[in-house]
């Protein structure tokens, strides 16, 4: 079994737009301790199982797409040219801000790289650059490491991060499917946000906390499609151990960071006590930063 780490972007800023048409972003990424899982066994045609809780969110949403573009692009450039069949376990949101496809692609390349006899860094590096065909997510979850992206996502700088921070998360979506097409037409840029100077050590949650204060510039046009992002924002606001929040990537998805794992884990019972969650997805864990043994690190 393959585990694929959920991305959160701790915050997301527009700074123009490029010559192909993406918007250059820059964006504080981390993964956490929330995973798909994928099993791969070899069969004598490619074909893709899906199960999990957004097993019907992810067949309504184009289903196995980006996880055949990946075998075959495994296929081409990892070093085999059998057929497999892939079972995934959905248990990210869709279309969530998340990175669930772009991690379900990265886990499958990882896999094959570490089937690799001699597996050289450059071949890796390699690899990492072509998987940007994939998605613009897929060379940052190939490392699954705290990092800050740049460009149109492709460029990425690895951040040091103390493994000591018992950093909690608490992630609500509001089983809403938020295209990331269709948040950047809502997006207008009036004055494109500054670069600040790099935070790449993180040592103490006042670091995490200068970083959170970047804000998400897509957080305005994402509310405007789907007004529920404000209100779990308001969910987050109202509690005192909640040290910061905000929405991942082009939304929907909203975090609350807390000190511990275990103020994170008591918010979200009290969430589910007190609302009856409403119909939305909740999740309370952590970063991934101590579990990265499970997921065929590079």
């Amino acid at each position: 079994m393959i585990l694929s780490p959920a991305k959160l972007n701790l915050s997301l800023n527009v700074h123009g737009l490029l010559d192909n048409g993406y918007h250059s972003i820059s964006s504080y990424v981390f993964f956490l301790d929330l995973f798909d899982k994928i099993n791969i066994k070899k069969s004598s045609l490619n074909n893709v199982l899906i199960d999990g809780v957004f097993k019907d969110d992810l067949i309504g949403n184009g289903g196995d797409t980006i996880i055949s573009k990946s075998i075959s692009f495994c296929q081409n450039h990892c070093d085999t040219s059998d057929s497999f069949q892939i079972r995934l376990e959905k248990n990210i949101p869709v279309s969530g801000g998340l990175g669930g496809g772009s991690a379900n692609s990265a886990s499958i390349i990882r896999y094959f790289l570490s089937k690799q006899r001699s597996r050289k860094k450059n071949i890796t590096d390699k690899v990492a650059r072509l998987s940007e065909s994939l998605g613009s997510d897929v060379p940052a979850c190939l490392y699954s490491k705290p990092a800050i992206i740049e460009g149109k996502g492709e460029k990425i700088t690895f951040i040091e991060f103390n493994d000591q921070l018992d950093i909690g998360v608490v992630l609500i979506n509001p089983r809403v499917q938020l295209s990331t097409k269709k948040v950047f037409n809502n997006f207008v840029l009036k004055k494109p946000t500054r670069r600040r100077k790099p935070i790449l050590n993180i040592k103490t949650i006042s670091d995490i906390k200068k970083i959170l204060k970047q804000g998400n510039d897509l957080e305005k046009p994402a509310i405007e499609i789907v007004p529920d992002i404000l209100n779990i924002l308001n969910i987050f606001k109202k509690n005192n151990n909640c040290f910061s929040f905000g929405m991942s990537g082009s939304g929907a998805t909203c975090y609350g960071i807390f000190n511990s794992r275990k103020d994170a884990n008591d918010f979200e019972r009290i969430i589910i006590r007190e609302n009856g969650h409403k119909g939305y997805w909740i999740w309370s864990g952590g970063l991934l930063n101590k579990k990265r043994d499970l997921i065929l690190p590079l």
